[in-house]
Formats: C-alpha cells, sequence, structure tokens
C-alpha cells in the first residue's frame, strides 16, 4: 500500500495521501499507521486525501476512523475525495469533516480552521 505523508512545517499541517486501494481487511492496519504519524509529529491540523484508486467505501472508512482520532486529539482535520458518492458518504457519516474534490481546498479549509 502506498502511503504518501509530507508535514507543512510553516502552518504545522500534515498532509496525508493514499494512492493505492484500501481493501477491507486493510482498513485498521492502515488507519492505526495514520494515527501513529498523527501521534509522531503532533500537527496542528491533518489533511488526508483519497486519490481515485483509492477513492473506495474502505478508503472512507479510513477517513472516518481517522477523523474520530483527530476528534479525540483536538486536531482540525479536512479531507479529499474523487467520488461524489464517497465525498457524500464521508458527509452523512460525519457531517462535521469538511470533504473537497482536491487537496489544495482541504489545504485551505485546514488552514481557516486552524485561525478559529
Amino acid at each position: 500500500m502506498d502511503l504518501h505523508n509530507r508535514l507543512l512545517l510553516e502552518d504545522n499541517i500534515l498532509i496525508i495521501t493514499i494512492h493505492d486501494p484500501v481493501a477491507t481487511e486493510e482498513r485498521a492496519a492502515l488507519t492505526e499507521a495514520i494515527d501513529l504519524l498523527i501521534d509522531e509529529h503532533r500537527p496542528a491540523a491533518l489533511v488526508i486525501t483519497l486519490e481515485p484508486a483509492a477513492d473506495t467505501p474502505a478508503g472512507v472508512s479510513v477517513v472516518l476512523r481517522t477523523h474520530r482520532h483527530c476528534t479525540e486529539n483536538g486536531i482540525p482535520m479536512a479531507a479529499a475525495a474523487a467520488h461524489p458518492a464517497n465525498r457524500y458518504l464521508i458527509k452523512s457519516n460525519q457531517p462535521t469533516l469538511p470533504v473537497h474534490t482536491h487537496t489544495d481546498h482541504a489545504l485551505l479549509t485546514a488552514r481557516t480552521l486552524l485561525r478559529r
């Protein structure tokens, strides 16, 4: 599984991009890996992006589980997902989680959340 992450030092925002399809049996391990990155970096905010291949219901599950971890730790989060059905699924399960089509828009939202 290809998981790309980078930390924007200027704003202390962790950006995680999931490139490969997420199999149902991989959800828990991927969520745990992301939670460890969050705990290690202690970012001010998180942006998670599902690339088209990863934009599946299992990928949505990872986003929702990650949001739970961020909420428990007081870390603002925004997400990006290409497929409208999966953006709808995220919003219907977690209405407070901003979800966008592109990473750049999610990043702008994360920066806005930090200013509040």
